[in-house]
């Protein structure tokens, strides 16, 4: 008999939030907390993340995709006997079946878990402490704070560099447990690791480092008193530190070459890297910074590091991206559209932050979804269910499938001091009242981030023209966009392509490639900004052939628009605009 534990350290990337579903005083929703005050990340959320990986990865160690992956239609399918039995693959053998029932043996009955997964306490870094950041949902049509009551809202958060102890102990764990956990560890260790709220909007990016195995022998009485009378059990215990490379090693010689035909399982990923580069003045609004600072309008900044290190948040980014993506989809949807109702049929995006009534203009989908196709919160959402925008970027409904994280700048920006006063348009003179200052940062560069499991091809399409608007500086980002601020473009881009089958890199591109390099179970190439654009080309046009086939169900279409509404086609002769559209 041995105990046996996995240890290592859990480095914040980024801010993260743990919450707790409550909120306090100063903010709508507080980080988790042990009974001492301590900040911590729960053993069910760490096991709830390790165990989403390892589902979707299983499949391609040679495990039974998982129940948990099936849809409605698919689980009907399955005999009454299949569904009261256990599930039977890798991941319910180890993190414990999804669906126990009574039986006199494992095969009949399923367990409980065979990994342990101890809550983590965290250790922020010197000088630092948890701060409250502000959020705030952008209306598409006026670009203003959109109906701020019902979306303005904030949250506590840890800031990047706080570390965490993570601790999983192992019970009769055998080689293939011990490989998809590896594999799924390997994961973290790679850098695509995500914990907690607001993942989709900058915050919760992790690390994993120091990771080793620790045994104990506790065959011998006295080996084993001694082990009940400690409080650390883990320390003074053998340790293997080679422990996750040599399990990896054998996890990738098990890789299936062959296709998993379901779509949730894990194939290829795309993480993107750029420099953010703003042309001149950059303005964004952070409420603690501006009561600490006592402007009117003061950036996000890394108070505890020195000079303080300006941030973007994935939020504001993503929003930006969104919202130029949307344009795009609607803009040339109306190319082809006969009419109001045509279009409104066809419309790819709807309005986000537009939660109201059902036939306010571009209402978002889970309204339609709540208040006119009556479909239950808990119900299980399909794609058809989603308009375009909602598909990729996310919705209440389901969490987005492009991680855009938060950005740092440099240190050494510099910061420039604003006055602003709006201008009485009967007196011409200075309005009452309308006078405030912004402390704004000058050229500043932000370093950014951005992961998607599984692409497709027209979601690589979709993103490809967004990142080319972006490269031609025709994106603005934060305030002051009227006023010239915030125009940004790109450089030093990087674009990482994962693959854990030659199959899976041909599902992505035919191009010709390199020497390809190891990223925990996956293998990877690396692409420059050019190199993305010569294969783009064929992304687009799955994009554009995918939007043009995509059409609404009847009871999930919106029904008014913000702009279209019979005034396009008044002003310009369809085939006057529609040659904007060609090469």
């Amino acid at each position: 008999m041995h105990y046996r534990a996995i240890l290592g350290k859990l480095v914040a990337r980024t801010a993260l939030h743990i919450g707790t579903g409550e909120g306090g005083d100063v903010t709508d929703e507080l980080c988790r907390r042990d009974a001492e005050g301590n900040y911590i990340i729960p053993g069910t959320a760490i096991g709830g993340v390790l165990r989403t990986i390892a589902t979707r990865v299983a499949p391609r160690l040679g495990s039974p995709v998982c129940r948990a992956l099936l849809s409605e239609d698919e689980l009907s399918r399955l005999s009454e006997k299949q569904r009261n039995q256990p599930c039977g693959c890798w991941t319910c053998h180890l993190f414990g079946d999804i669906n126990p029932s009574e039986g006199d043996t494992e095969e009949t009955g399923g367990r409980a878990s065979r990994l342990f997964v101890a809550c983590a306490k965290a250790c922020l870094p010197e000088g630092k402490t948890a701060h409250i950041r502000d959020g705030v949902g952008i209306d598409r049509a006026s670009r203003a704070a959109a109906r701020a009551a019902l979306v303005k809202f904030d949250l506590e958060v840890l800031p990047k560099g706080t570390r965490f102890e993570l601790r999983l102990e192992l019970e009769d764990t055998n080689d293939e447990d011990e490989r998809l956990l590896a594999a799924a560890l390997a994961e973290w260790q790679a850098g695509r690791a995500w914990l907690g709220g607001c993942v989709a909007r900058g915050l919760g990016a992790f690390e994993l480092c120091d990771v080793k195995l620790i045994q104990r022998d506790l065959s011998e009485a006295n080996a084993l008193i001694d082990f009940l009378k400690a409080d650390a059990p883990w320390e003074g215990a053998s340790e293997d530190a080679n422990w996750l490379e040599s399990r990896l090693k054998k996890a990738r010689e098990k890789v299936q070459k062959e296709d998993v035909s379901h779509n949730d399982v894990a194939h290829s990923f795309v993480t993107i890297r750029f420099d953010l580069k703003i042309g001149g003045l950059f303005l964004t609004n952070d409420t603690t910074a501006a009561v600490r600072s006592g402007f009117d309008h003061a950036p996000l900044l890394d108070v505890a590091s020195p000079n303080g290190i300006p941030i973007l948040t994935g939020s504001s980014l993503r929003g930006v991206l969104r919202s130029h993506a949307e344009r795009i989809a609607r803009t040339l949807t109306t190319l082809d559209a006969t009419g109001v109702d045509d279009f409104l049929a066809k419309c790819p995006a709807c309005n986000p932050v537009e939660s109201g009534d059902e036939g306010a203009p571009l209402v978002n989908c889970d309204t339609l979804l709540r208040k006119v196709a009556k479909v239950p919160d808990e119900q299980e959402i399909v794609d058809e269910q989603l308009c375009f925008a909602c598909r990729l970027f996310g919705s209440t409904r389901r969490g987005s499938r492009l991680i855009v994280e938060d950005a740092e700048g440099e240190a050494e920006t510099l910061r420039k001091v604003l006055d602003f006063l709006a201008i009485d348009r009967f007196t011409g003179g200075g309005k009452e009242g309308a006078k405030f200052d912004a402390l704004a940062l000058w050229r500043p560069t932000f370093k950014v981030r951005l992961h998607l499991e599984n692409p497709t091809h027209w979601e690589l399409g979709w993103l490809s023209l967004v990142l080319r608007d972006l490269a031609d500086e025709m994106l603005m980002v934060g305030l002051g966009s009227a006023k010239g601020f915030g125009r940004a473009t790109v450089d030093s881009f990087t674009a990482q392509i994962g693959f854990l089958s030659e199959e899976d890199r041909k599902e992505l591109t035919e191009a010709p490639v390199s020497d390809s390099k190891p990223s925990g179970l996956y293998e990877s190439l690396e692409w420059d900004w050019q190199k993305w654009l010569d294969v783009a080309p064929k992304w687009i046009e799955a994009f554009n052939k995918e939007l043009r086939n995509f059409e609404r169900r009847e009871n999930l279409r919106p029904k008014k628009d913000t702009y279209f509404e019979g005034r396009i086609p008044t002003l310009y002769e369809k085939e006057a605009y529609r040659c904007l559209s060609e090469p």
